[in-house]
């Protein structure tokens, strides 16, 4: 833009234009912006991609915690009187001699998870019913081969744990000092 003297000669029509009566030039302001834009849904993406992947390890800390009420009455059978968004907690008694003995409700990275605490010989089992579609597992997470539904196995906490779905929703079982093969069983019990 040429430099124009702010007092024009008196007489000679000469109009002094300030920058501020100039649009903008758009493309590099809009081009910018949605850029900008861009970045932060890929990075919100991320963001909760990277969330939803741990979310099977906070459910395992929170298992970890002390029953907030009682164990559920439970069938002649033995199986507990107790489900979870339409799954039914298993009947451990009869097949691997675990017990009801307390129940927990958390809330963990917004999704509501049921637990049962299940015990034996002094030690705790807990199975859990996470609402919603089935989570991704965490980075790690080893795949158990056998004829039995899928599970998957991982370490967090000083607890091991197994994840399976069942009913459209995933299913965590863990314990601290219990055979990861028990959990794979328990996770597989209907």
């Amino acid at each position: 833009m040429p430099i124009v003297d702010p007092v024009p000669p008196a007489g000679t029509g000469t109009t002094v234009h300030s920058g501020a009566d100039e649009p903008a030039p758009r493309g590099l302001g809009a081009g910018l912006g949605v850029t900008v834009l861009a970045i932060g849904v890929a990075l919100s993406f991320w963001a909760g991609r990277e969330s939803e992947v741990e979310t099977a390890v906070h459910v395992v800390s929170a298992q970890g915690g002390p029953a907030q009420t009682g164990a559920p009455p439970t069938t002649a059978s033995g199986r507990p009187r107790d489900a979870a968004f339409g799954v039914p907690f298993p009947n451990l008694k009869a097949r691997l001699g675990w017990e009801p003995v307390g129940r927990r409700r958390d809330s963990v990275d917004g999704r509501q998870v049921r637990t049962l605490q299940y015990g034996r010989a002094g030690r705790r089992l807990a199975y859990s019913v996470v609402s919603d579609a089935p989570l991704r597992p965490p980075p790690g997470a080893v795949r158990v081969p056998s004829r039995g539904p899928d599970a998957l196995t991982f370490e967090t906490g000083g607890r091991s744990a197994v994840m399976s779905t069942r009913g459209g929703h995933t299913i965590l079982v863990s314990g601290a000092g219990v055979s990861r093969v028990a959990l794979v069983r328990a996770a597989r019990t209907p």
